[in-house]
């Protein structure tokens, strides 16, 4: 089984600033590397990498009159930035 010989996958990002942070903004291109170390030979048909960026936040606002609450209202939003599948190795079937 090739998963039993997988030792360690890593994916590291190329950092765009000097806080050593993979911060990235709308425009900026992404870029890094997928390092995979096994512990013996094996036979790879195909490597790829799907990548996803989303964010979900979540927040409540309450309005006060007085000493009593007017009313309280929830807020949520969520967003997907990119959703991004590339074959590093291989091809598509």
């Amino acid at each position: 089984m090739v998963l039993g010989k997988v030792k360690s996958l890593t994916i590291s990002f190329d950092c765009l600033n000097d806080s050593n942070v993979p911060v990235y903004s709308s425009g900026d291109t992404v870029s890094g590397r997928v390092n995979l170390e096994v512990t013996g030979e094996i036979r790879v048909k195909s490597l790829k990498i799907h990548a996803r960026g989303h964010a979900k936040v979540r927040w409540t606002e309450s309005r006060n009159a007085g000493s009593n609450t007017a009313y309280t209202q929830n807020y949520t939003e969520e967003v997907e930035y990119f959703n991004h599948k590339d074959i590093l190795i291989g091809h598509e079937r």
